[in-house]
Parts: C-alpha cells; structure tokens; sequence
C-alpha cells in the first residue's frame, strides 16, 4: 500500500493497494502468535540458559513460563523461539579467552573407541597458567581423511578469529600432518594424548548425545580443578625453602602454585654453578657459567642492563618460560631482591587471566548481550533473595514493591526505554483501594445496594402493640391478644368434645 498526500488540502490518500500481498486479520488468541507480537526478553532468555544448564527440557521451561505468569496466553513467546535461542547460544561470541591466553601451544588429539559408532572424535586442548590440560573445543568427524582434519581445523580457526597456536601437538597420525601443514604451517608439529583423562568420564558404549553430555562432564571438572588451583595460588604462603629470601618470596607473588615450585626448585640449584667470567664491556653484559668441579660444563648468560632483559644458551627461558639455573645465579650476583618481569611468561603468572582485556583488546572481549545476561542472572538472584524476606510482612511487600517499580521507572527513562511524559502511574496512583471487607453470608440487607433497611420493631405477644414485650406489657400480659384469643378457644372446644365422647 502506497500513500500520498494530496497537495492543497493537506490529506493523505492510498495512491496504490495491490490485494494479492494482503491476509485476512488474526483474530484471538491467534494474534499471539504473530512474528510481530511474539518477543523473549533478556530476562527469560537469562532464566533459560539456567534451567537448561540443569537438563530441564526445553517444554517444561515453557510450562514453567506460563505458570510464573498464570497462563499459557500470556507468554510473548513460542517453544521453538526458545529452541531458537538455545541454537544462537551454541555458537561461539568472541572466541574463547583461554585459547587466547594459552593458545600458543594447542594439542590436536583423535580418541577412539569413547563411543559405540567408533567416531574418532577431535580434542584441541593447551596447557593453563598451572600447567594443567584445558580444553578449547572438540569435534566428531566421520572419518580420519585429510580432507575432514583440513575441514576441523578451519572451522576451528573461524571460531578463534584467525589466531594459529605456534606449536602444535599431535598422536603422530599422517592425515593430521599434512592437514596441520596445511592450515598451520608456520607451528612446530609435536606427540601427545588425552585419552586418560577422557577415560574417566566416556565410555565406549554411549552413544553421540551421551558422549557430548559426559565430555561436557569432563570440561566441567578440568575447570572446577582450574578453579581450585586458582584459590590455591592466591591464598596462604609457602614455608621459604632457600636461603634467597626475597627472590623466593617474589617468585610466589608472580607464578601460580605449580610454577612457583619449579621456580623454587631452579632456585635452590643455584649454588651447583658459578660465574666464572664477567664482560661489561658492551651492552648487552655477558656472564660466563660452570657446574660446581665440573669445568666442561658451561653456559653463557646475557643481560641488557637497559631493558634488563636475560637470556641463556641452554634455552630453558624460551622452552619452558622459567628462568634457568643460569640466570637465577646472575640475577643473585646481581643481589636483586625481586625477580624482573622479562623472567615471568606472562602465561605461567597468576594474573594471567586477569590480564585478558588488556592483552586482547576490546574486539576479543564478550558481546555486550552475553555480558548483560551474565548481569541479569546475577541480579535475578538478588531479587530472589530480596522476595524471600520482602514477601513474608505486607508492610515490606508494599514499601518495597513501591521502591521497585519507581526506580525501574527512573532507569526506564533515564535510558530512554520510557518517554519522560509517560503517564504510567503505580497502583497507589491510580486511587486503587484494598476492597470492604464483608462479614456476611450471601445477599444479606447490609450487601444491598439501596443501603441497609429500617429495623422492624417487635410487638408484644399479650397485648399486639409495638414497643415492647410480654415480660413489659403495662397490662401485665393478662389481655391476650386476638390470635392466642383463637387459639385459647379452640383448645377449650376440643377439650369439651374429649368430655362428651
């Protein structure tokens, strides 16, 4: 449909309609339905993502849904905008920060026989900052061609935005070879296998869906290990072992647990070497090193004293990232008190997830919508926990329900999600009263609409008059009145009829 507005009159008119792109309305229930009425909000989307992380199927969310609302009309959305979702989740938002971090070193496994279609199945893992096995992805193929590895290792490249690892560890398989020298060419192929730790969580006769759900398993416990090595590190203080006080104590403050004690062990080896040579003459220094009555044993370490910058011609500093026997015995001559930063890889350091931004930029940090539903569910616990308490008074129910809604309302507009001259107004606004509280049954006199009726007065049973009872009759009840008259006589003709008979 076409519209203009026609000049002169200033009025608007349909200049074109074409019928064959129109549909009849939606009427009902039906309307909900619509692609344009139908939305999930970040809320739902937050309280999702949890349930389904407990194994809550995808249905009983959705009922779960319309009972929080009272009913199934009222949900915005659709079963299978939740799968939807579910499948936009899937993908990856950024690469992922570990391969980031440790990806200089990836391990390129096949295991076979972790599942009952004999799939080999494709594990890139790295050593973390305490020298334990991550997991960066995994893939199922259905065959062990180049052409499959090639495929893998190109969707794997996709996902982690193009950055290739610098050595690659494989289980020496041929295909996997050409496909690394193909994709990776520049990185050192090296032999390795996961299929211990594997072991422990997938077994040979599950199937493909269960052996996503146990390798997640696995994951899941590399992690949390992760995690408590994490605790590990940065709580308590090692019982200084050497004699080089500060330099240890410098090395715990830099390494993680696991590192530090290599550091600690290279530490103490120190004194098995001497400097048996020292030239200053040029930049950078060079000192020369023997093992303890060992003369044929030397090494060479340099020292740029502007950037104070060390290396050594045992390699260690390049291979393994911890500085060597070599340079730690330099660094004592030297009498420094605490470890310079060009000796701490950056991987092998406490901080080493703690620096991810800084290192990676802002186009490898998370989306801001993964960063919101990470807000979201936290903040959602927090009104959890605020409902538990709030809810049991109706005092606090009402002052905290009316603190909700007003600053709900001021970030709404604050953001721009909520015009200024909305006149949304609360409950309390609207003049909105608890309802009267009625203490009868059914349509009594008090219920009715017209108000409540005149109280009819009671007449004395002896005399007839209104006003007062028998008990106060001014004549004493002595006079009955014209029915209990009837009734004296009637009972005096049937008591003359019993006589006769």
């Amino acid at each position: 449909m076409r519209i203009k507005r026609k000049e002169g009159s200033g009025r608007w008119y349909v200049s074109r309609f074409v019928e064959e792109h129109n549909h009849e309305l939606g009427y009902g229930k039906l309307v909900d339905y619509l692609r344009s009425h139908r939305k999930i909000f970040e809320v739902e989307v937050a309280q999702l993502t949890s349930m389904r992380e407990l194994g809550i199927s995808i249905p009983k969310i959705y009922e779960s849904f319309a009972a929080q609302l009272g009913g199934f009309n009222l949900v915005t959305f659709t079963k299978q905008d939740m799968y939807n979702e579910i499948r936009k989740q899937r993908g990856l938002q950024g690469g992922d920060e570990d391969y980031a971090i440790f990806g200089d070193v990836l391990a390129f496994d096949a295991t076979y026989g972790r599942n009952k279609y004999n799939l080999p199945v494709v594990v890139f893992s790295g050593v973390n900052h305490h020298n334990q096995t991550c997991v960066f992805g995994t893939a199922m193929v259905s065959c062990e061609s180049q052409e499959s590895y090639i495929w893998v290792l190109r969707q794997f490249l996709e996902c982690m935005q193009g950055k290739a690892p610098q050595s690659v560890i494989t289980d020496g398989d041929p295909a996997m070879r050409i496909a690394i020298g193909t994709i990776f060419p520049d990185a050192h192929h090296r032999c390795e296998s996961l299929h211990a730790k594997l072991g422990r969580f997938v077994e040979s006769r599950y199937g493909v869906l269960e052996f996503v759900r146990n390798f997640q398993r696995c994951v899941d416990f590399l992690r949390d290990t992760e995690d408590e090595l994490d605790f590990r590190s940065w709580y308590g203080t090692p019982v200084l072992q050497t004699e080089f006080v500060e330099l240890e104590k410098s090395g715990w403050t830099m390494f993680t647990r696991e590192m530090f004690l290599r550091y600690r062990d290279s530490l103490k080896r120190c004194v098995r070497v001497r400097i048996c040579e020292f030239d200053d003459s040029d930049n950078p220094h060079a000192y020369t090193l023997q093992k303890y009555r060992r003369p044929e044993m030397n090494w060479k370490v340099y020292r740029d004293h502007i950037s104070n910058r060390f290396s050594c011609s045992c390699m260690r500093m390049e291979s393994f990232g911890i500085p060597c026997v070599h340079i730690l015995s330099v660094c004592v001559r030297l009498d420094l008190v605490e470890i310079p930063e060009s000796l701490v890889l950056r991987r092998w350091s406490k901080a080493a997830k703690l620096e991810i931004h800084n290192q990676c930029g802002e186009q490898d940090t998370a989306e801001p919508s993964v960063t919101y539903r990470t807000r979201l569910g936290a903040f959602s616990q927090l009104c959890k926990r605020l409902g538990r308490v709030a809810c049991m008074s109706d005092e606090d129910f009402k002052l905290y329900s009316n603190k909700l809604m007003s600053d709900a309302l001021f970030l709404e507009i604050k953001y721009g999600l909520r015009p200024l001259t909305d006149n949304m107004t609360t409950a309390n606004d609207c003049g909105v009263k608890d309802p009267i509280r009625v203490r009868t049954k059914g349509t009594a006199r008090m219920s009715q609409a017209g108000g409540s009726a005149p109280k009819t007065k009671r007449k004395c049973s002896a005399c007839g008059k209104l006003g007062h009872r028998r008990t106060r009759c001014p004549n004493g009840g002595a006079q009955p009145s014209p029915r209990n008259k009837q009734s004296l006589a009637g009972r005096n003709k049937r008591k003359r009829t019993e006589v006769t008979t």
